[in-house]
């Protein structure tokens, strides 16, 4: 007897045809290995990324708008653009990224200035380093010049949780006293420079995923609500958790967290953008979309299908 998840995939597979969902599903779902990158670079959406991709690798800022800026962008900023890329799941060797992450490097190292506006409080530059940093481990765990930034802050966020809640007086503290962070414990840097994180233990990773997940105010750049607040399809709220779900994937205890009803809940969802006639949520005209097109409602539900399931195959 079929599980659910294969039941979806299957589904997924049989109906699915357009370059990026089709390079997601096989990569991430399937697991199949090719070194053909020529079939989702004929996306539109990957074109979009090639066409505004600056020649030193950026999309213009990396982190704040120019919002005086007269052209018409698709992406205001690089990180922007590095969100984008991970939705399309571009792999760390696609020339769009390693051009983008050898810029991010000749940032961090000293070699170029971003053109942000440099701001003069104490410690902007560390902050600055530290979120280019936690940029470059979403694509390269174990990156040179992200180690060093993921054990300082595995140590200061265990030392903050010495009782077993977060104490940030502690955390702001030990952050001062490394100088390396300088960062929010619930900004979304800081998930991504914990997760796939060598140096951080069972119970500090525990004591965290229950402090993040329910955080009434959300994650700190990515959502404004608590990820244990279960979403259906016709909350307007359901992207934005769901976004908040793509962003705690990839901490080894995510399992635990989906047990408590997240897992079936996603299931049931999934099942019914097959078989029902779902009020479909609405989404920016870019972001989250992986079909070329959404004049069908078929290749709509494929993608919110296809964002579940990228969540549900870390289960």
């Amino acid at each position: 007897m079929k599980t659910d998840m294969e039941i979806i995939i299957e589904h997924l597979d049989r109906t699915i045809k357009d370059p990026i969902p089709r390079h997601i599903l096989d990569k991430e779902i399937l697991g199949k290995k090719t070194s053909d990158i020529s079939k989702y670079q004929e996306s539109k959406w990957y074109k979009q990324l090639i066409i505004e991709q600056m020649s030193n690798g950026s999309w213009g800022r990396f982190h704040t708008q120019n919002t005086k800026l007269k052209e018409k962008r698709i992406f205001k900023t690089t990180e922007s653009a590095l969100i984008r890329a991970r939705e399309l799941s571009l792999p760390k060797d696609d020339p769009v990224i390693k051009k983008a992450i050898k810029l991010m490097e000749r940032y961090i190292n000293g070699e170029e200035d971003w053109t942000d506006t440099n701001e003069h409080h104490y410690g902007f530059q560390i902050t600055f380093k530290t979120l280019i940093a936690a940029n470059i481990a979403t694509f390269i765990p174990d990156h040179p010049l992200v180690i060093p930034k993921k054990e300082i802050c595995a140590e200061n966020l265990k030392k903050a949780f010495i009782n077993g809640y977060l104490n940030e007086d502690i955390w702001e503290s030990e952050n001062r006293k490394s100088n390396e962070i300088l960062l929010r414990p619930y900004m979304v840097y800081i998930l991504w420079l914990l997760q796939q994180n060598s140096y951080l233990d069972e119970d500090t990773q525990r004591n965290y995923l229950n402090y993040i997940c329910n955080r009434k105010q959300g994650i700190y750049y990515r959502t404004n609500m608590a990820s244990s607040d279960i979403q259906s399809l016709e909350s307007k709220y359901f992207n934005t958790w769901l976004t908040g779900l793509e962003n705690l994937k990839n901490f080894t205890l995510f399992p635990d967290f989906m047990k408590k009803g997240i897992f079936q809940h996603l299931i049931n969802e999934s099942y019914r953008l097959i078989h029902d006639d779902v009020c479909l949520p609405v989404n920016p005209p870019v972001t989250n979309h992986y079909c070329e097109s959404w004049r069908d409602k078929l290749s709509r539900k494929n993608d919110i299908i296809l964002r579940i399931l990228r969540v549900l195959i870390m289960y």
